[in-house]
Order: structure tokens, then sequence, then C-alpha cells
């Protein structure tokens, strides 16, 4: 196998992949990753204003606000990440159609496991800014900083672990498929472990809220419905997180690794639902909007 232009499509995946689902796939994601990036522009814009009127708040030294622009980058991660998943399929079709095309069969590889990792990075920025906006930094165990930190770090360890296994299993040769396989294996229980962590601070964030005096989270309604985003989102990954750990545990004799629709239910079909969630969501309760709230409670406060 480790000649290049002798490798049929069904040695490199272990069947033959569907052509329509991998261009179906690229479409829709195409559509919903435009979808999330226009719906961030509008509503970035839309609450600009918003973001401005901090200046003229008696607000808590602890409370976090920031302009509009600043609030849009927390968002950058899960539209690569739609991009990845898109330049995924893509490769797919490419690899599918083409028999020997292994450098297109490491991209969608590549890239389809980087995804959710990027998924993964827009949600620990979402909650970490959130927690501020409703000023309950000092009713947390340890600071949003350092748990920001420790995510992000923790995330960006798993994904490069991932990609670089990713990368090392493709190339066509036990040898590199057993390296692979121990990097990967590193990489998702890095990843999992980090993302049980957040799950659980996310669960318990009703808890903290109900049992303490924040004026701004009791008051205000907006967040609730992100955080019940991010734990949705955060359900899906952990799906995903713990069949593809399966697959890399088992190895290449896994049903998941040589069926196709193992990968369509529990890791395409997933991460689609994580972007539709969020499309849908944004017009009604982004960190945009929990700003505009916060400021608006304050406002009618101070007056």
């Amino acid at each position: 196998m480790s000649n290049s232009t002798t490798i049929t499509t069904e040695e490199l995946y272990g069947f033959s992949p569907n052509h329509g689902a991998a261009v179906f796939f690229t479409i829709i994601f195409s559509c919903v990753t435009v979808s999330q990036f226009a719906l961030l522009f509008i509503h970035a814009k839309k609450n600009k204003l918003a973001t401005h009127l901090d200046y003229h708040l008696e607000k808590p030294e602890s409370l976090v606000l920031s302009n509009y622009l600043s609030l849009s980058l927390f968002y950058i991660p899960l539209v690569l990440g739609g991009v990845c998943e898109i330049i995924g399929f893509i490769t797919k079709c490419i690899s599918a159609f083409s028999y020997s095309n292994l450098n297109s069969f490491i991209a969608q590889r590549v890239c389809i496991l980087v995804a959710p990792n990027l998924f993964m990075t827009t949600m620990y920025l979402v909650f970490g800014r959130l927690v501020q906006l409703i000023n309950i930094n000092d009713n947390l165990l340890f600071s949003e900083i350092v748990n920001r930190r420790l995510f992000v770090t923790g995330n960006l360890a798993g994904s490069i672990l991932q990609g670089v296994g990713g990368g090392i299993s493709s190339n066509g040769t036990q040898s590199d498929y057993e390296k692979g396989k121990k990097l990967l294996l590193a990489g998702l229980f890095v990843q999992l472990g980090i993302f049980i962590i957040f799950v659980l601070r996310e669960f318990f964030l009703f808890k903290i809220i109900k049992n303490g005096d924040n004026n701004i989270a009791y008051n205000t309604k907006k967040w609730r419905t992100l955080n019940l985003v991010l734990l949705a989102s955060g359900i899906l990954i952990m799906l995903r997180s713990i069949v593809r750990l399966v697959e890399v545990f088992e190895g290449s004799t896994s049903p998941i690794l040589n069926h196709e629709w193992f990968g369509y239910v529990f890791d395409s079909l997933p991460m689609l639902v994580l972007m539709v969630l969020y499309a849908m969501t944004t017009p009604i309760c982004s960190l945009y909007h929990i700003q505009a709230e916060t400021v608006e409670f304050l406002q009618k406060d101070y007056v």
C-alpha cells in the first residue's frame, strides 16, 4: 500500500464511498456556513449601538463589555470549522472519484477530524464571555481567564495530536498507522477529558446562579437559552468524540471505520445539527443579544 498509484478507493476507505452523500454534505455545510457568517455580520451591526453604551453606565468593576467586532471574533472558529467540513467533503468527493488520489484522502480525513475542535473553541470562548457578561466570575471556583486558557490550550493540543495522527495514519504503511493511532488516541483522550469538565461547568452554571445573588443573571433571560445551546452542542460533540475514540481504539478492523454510515450518523450529522443549531439561535440569543440585554438591564437599574 505504500505506492499511491496502485491504491484503490476501497483500500483507502475500507468501503466504496457514496458519492451522492459526499456531494450532499458539501452543499449543505456550504449553505449553513455561509448563513452563519451572514447572520453574525447582520446581528453584529444591529447590536453595534448597545456595545458602546457601557461608558454611560454605573456598572460593577468586574463586568466586561466589548465592542461588536470583538464579540464577532468569538464565532470565527465556528465559521472556520464549517469551512473545514466543506473542504473535507470536497476532497472526499475528489478522492471518491479519483481512485488513486491519496492526498485528497488525507486532506478530507484531517479536515473532518479538525472541524469539531474548532467548534469546541467557539464554545469555550462563548461560554467564557457569557459568564463575564452576566457578571458571575466571582461565583466560579477558578477565574474564567484561567479556565479559558486551560480549555483552549487543551483543545489546541488535542487538535494538533489528532491532525498529525490522522495524517500519519493515512500514509498507507502499517508502522505509520500504528504511530498515527497512538497520536489520535492521545488527542481524543485529552480533548474528551477537558470537554467533560467543560460540559459539567455549563450544567452547574444554572445551580450557581440559582444559589447566588447576581442581579444581572437573575433578571435576564437570553443567556439561559445560549447556555442550553452550548449544552446541546456539547452533548453532540461528546457523542462524536466517544464514537471516534472507539473507532481508533478498535483499529482498522473496526465496524465503525469500515461502514460509511457510521461516519455520517455519528460524525457528519451531529456536526451539521450543531451548526444548524447555532444558525437558528444566532438571531435571538448570541453574545450580541446577551450584552445588549445586560446593558438594557443596567440602564433601567441606573435610572
